[in-house]
């Protein structure tokens, strides 16, 4: 055994010098490869810091999956042109025909030479009979980007704070009906405060109607035509007289109870909007017969 090591030392310890170089190698790129990942998730976490500080509630964007389908089409439209230029070879990578038919002949005639550098433009060239001579070749243009494309900016979200609360039967628990205890949350939010995205002409009644929905929260209203307007019964299995004669529900915006049905109150970008259960004809929740309307 000590005679082979002898013998075949060099080679041994070579073999052993490619191998550590090959590990290091191998360490070194794991180690950038690691670094990239490292850096990407600490650029990812920086923005949902950044998301849930600048906005800690909870988003509702039913118009999302719209507007990323709209985007992507537009963003298919300008790469129809670049595609068909990707097309055109580069003259210093496409094949010349004449270009061999003057290799072939070039002991016959000494004075033609095909270029070599990449960079140079091309020539024209002779056929190798002192007659026909090949035209240059052109590049084709690149294509500009539109001014469409160009000024296009991301559309701007409008949004509204909505909740639900019935906060007020906790202090009136013996005026509630029977079997309804259950039903009532320990905090009295139905839905606390959160950030809707809200559509140009939407009213109080369709968001409400849009949020109850995706949260799967229960809401009954009865249209009432002479005044073309909405009133609603009960939201989450909670109606009006439910907590004595005085009982239902109100709504107010950015602090003012106003006193026309919800389906008329169209919201605007900002707005907050509550709604409340009252037990006493609104006193309790701050808009007695909706006194702040304006």
């Amino acid at each position: 055994m000590l005679s082979f090591i002898k013998k075949y030392k060099f080679i041994i310890i070579g073999a052993a010098v490619i191998i550590a170089i090959l590990v290091a190698a191998f360490l070194s790129g794991g180690s950038v490869e690691q670094a990239k990942k490292e850096a990407e998730a600490a650029k990812q976490g920086e923005f949902q810091t950044a998301a849930t500080v600048d906005n800690p509630l909870e988003v509702i964007d039913d118009f999302e999956d719209e507007e990323e389908q709209e985007a992507s089409v537009q963003q298919i439209e300008p790469s129809q042109p670049a595609t068909a230029a990707s097309l055109s070879a580069s003259p210093a990578t496409q094949p010349s025909s004449e270009s061999s038919v003057s290799a072939s002949k070039s002991t016959e005639n000494k004075a033609v030479s095909t270029p070599n550098n990449s960079n140079e433009k091309p020539q024209a060239k002779s056929d190798g009979d002192g007659g026909k001579t090949v035209p240059e070749e052109t590049k084709a243009a690149e294509p500009a980007a539109s001014p469409t494309e160009q000024n296009k900016k991301p559309p701007v979200k409008k949004s509204c704070t909505f909740s639900i609360s019935c906060a007020t039967i906790l202090g009136n628990m013996g005026k509630l009906d029977d079997g309804l205890e259950e039903i009532v949350p320990d905090d009295g939010w139905i839905l606390k405060p959160t950030t809707v995205i809200i559509q140009e002409g939407e009213t109080v009644f369709d968001v409400l109607k849009r949020v109850c929905k995706r949260k799967n929260i229960h809401m009954e209203f009865t249209e009432t035509v002479a005044y073309d307007s909405v009133y609603i019964e009960g939201i989450a299995n909670l109606y009006e007289f439910d907590c004595g004669g005085n009982s239902g529900w109100m709504y107010c915006v950015n602090g003012f109870f106003p006193s026309y049905g919800c389906s008329k109150y169209e919201v605007k970008d900002g707005d907050v909007i509550e709604w409340k259960y009252t037990c006493n004809l609104g006193y309790d929740v701050g808009g007695g017969y909706a006194k702040n309307e304006r």
